[in-house]
């Protein structure tokens, strides 16, 4: 990091915290979803999302930033990708199905009758309207 930027950056963040390097936001984080914020030209930015774009610069429009770290308050940019709201979603903490595992539902859902969606779901840990929702593409729809 620059000088210049060091003493822009030093008040807000904490770098290398824990064993995995995160950044901790010194600023405002928002209680509710605990992400860190700051205020600019009277806009309220995302801490991760202006930390992301000082490092790495802008972010598509159609992309989130996930933390790969799981720490909604680190902003490192090492620890931030972009991705799709999709993939974004799927990495989550309450995801219950792996990619392989949606694929393996589509194509068994394709081919299914009525009274096979309940087996189906038992065995996958995941409700019956999981199925149905995989099957006409309100979940998983990028399968």
């Amino acid at each position: 990091m620059g000088q210049e930027l060091d003493n822009v950056l030093k008040p807000l963040v904490q770098q290398s915290v824990n064993a995995a390097g995160c950044w901790r936001w010194l600023g405002k984080i928002n209680k509710a979803t605990g992400y860190g914020h700051k205020q600019s030209n009277g806009r309220t930015l995302l801490a991760h999302r202006w930390m992301y774009t000082i490092f790495h610069g802008w972010i598509p429009k159609d992309r989130n930033l996930d933390h790969l770290c799981k720490n909604r308050w680190c902003v490192n940019p090492a620890h931030l990708e972009p991705v799709t709201q999709a993939v974004n979603c799927r990495r989550g903490l309450g995801t219950k199905l792996t990619l392989r595992q949606a694929k393996e539902i589509k194509a068994l859902v394709s081919a299914m009758g009525w009274g096979e969606r309940r087996q189906i779901a038992e065995r996958y840990g995941v409700s019956a309207q999981l199925l149905t929702d995989i099957k006409y593409g309100r979940a998983w729809a990028d399968l």
